[in-house]
């Protein structure tokens, strides 16, 4: 809560005060006392008045979806009740413009509201930053009846966002640098499946019938089948070395940095499954766990979880990651690559490492 002074409005009622106890004191009576009860009762008055304007104002606001993507825009809704029986004059509203950009209602409008009415607003609205935080309408302020003071107050309820991250090349590099790893001996795991070869023979029940040659059945009057070659595939490790969130989980500098490190993993994630190669991610998400991306579908899970989904449940699971981390880190030519990312790397090291 903030409060501003009017030095004006201020001046005017000491001066309306002065006069009053100079008037009462040299005239008496009944209506020069109450003039005088009058002035002193207009600071208590104006502290009741702005406490009921802000119990029974209420704002309601919303999004057009549950979850939006970092950039994109949508529309946003905003809903003013005065439930009470006073009139609310040029009330200021401010927004979180640090994080969200609203483009039909400007930081520190106004507006008023008379007793029992209802106001809507609208506007597009977009997220700057992945995660989840508060966006939107964040605080009010309050103007006493005789301009003595601004009162500025926290919305009783804020308005929550869930904030996709988007899917850029910014992990491009990271394939590159697997590749030369790959290159200079420190290898991925490898899996195999099985792919058409060229080599014929009979078909025998139980053959898949994609392995069929249909053109070859037909000149040797008999079914023939290609027999299978093992085809190498990598795999790649992503180990999210998120950060311990500081007290207040809405401070930028902790959202910026969530933001980087969200855009990182996504992008990675859906460029090694572009290629065809899967990918294991282990990730704070309460407990420690895995998930494995490898199709379309299973990148979507992924990345429907991600943007309010990381986080420690406690310091057992934070520990976890740290010993993870340590342990690859410490660990070289073992056949497996892993690719640490660092939400919050220390000064002069990099946020992605790998790890052979």
């Amino acid at each position: 809560m903030k409060v501003k002074i009017h030095k004006r409005g201020i001046i005017s009622y000491l001066i309306g005060l002065v006069l009053s106890i100079i008037f009462a004191s040299y005239y008496g009576g009944p209506v020069s006392f109450a003039w005088l009860y009058g002035m002193l009762l207009i600071i208590p008055v104006s502290i009741l008045y702005t406490i009921l304007n802000y119990k029974f104002l209420n704002i309601f606001q919303e999004i057009e979806v549950y979850k939006v993507t970092k950039g994109e825009e949508h529309r946003y809704r905003v809903l003013f009740e005065n439930a009470g029986i006073f009139p609310v004059h040029r009330m200021g509203m401010f927004t979180l413009d640090d994080r969200c950009s609203l483009y039909e209602i400007k930081n520190g409008q106004e507006i008023s509201l008379d007793n029992h009415e209802k106001k809507e607003l609208l506007s597009g609205i977009t997220c700057k930053y992945a995660g989840a935080y508060n966006i939107g309408i964040d605080r009010i302020s309050l103007t006493d009846p005789f301009y003595m003071y601004t009162v500025e107050l926290d919305v009783q309820y804020n308005f929550r966002a869930i904030v996709r991250p988007q899917i850029t090349d910014v992990a491009a590099k990271v394939l590159d640098i697997e590749n030369l790893i790959n290159n200079t001996g420190l290898k991925s795991n490898r899996l195999y499946e099985d792919t058409p070869g060229s080599d014929m023979r009979p078909y025998y029940k139980g053959d898949s019938l994609n392995a069929i040659n249909w053109k070859v059945s037909a000149k040797q009057g008999e079914l023939m089948v290609r027999t299978p070659d093992k085809m190498e595939k990598r795999t790649v490790t992503i180990l999210m070395e998120a950060s311990n969130p500081p007290e207040s989980r809405e401070d930028l500098e902790y959202l910026k940095k969530r933001d980087i490190f969200l855009e990182f993993v996504v992008s990675a994630a859906w460029h090694f499954g572009e290629q065809g190669v899967p990918v294991r991610l282990i990730y704070p998400s309460g407990d420690v766990k895995e998930s494995t991306v490898d199709s379309r579908e299973s990148f979507m899970d992924f990345y429907s979880i991600v943007a309010d989904g990381i986080f420690y449940g406690s310091s057992k699971s934070f520990k976890e990651i740290q010993r993870l981390v340590e342990e690859r880190r410490s660990k070289v030519n073992e056949g497996d690559t892993w690719i640490i990312i660092r939400e919050d790397p220390d000064e002069g090291e990099s946020s992605c490492i790998i790890c052979g």
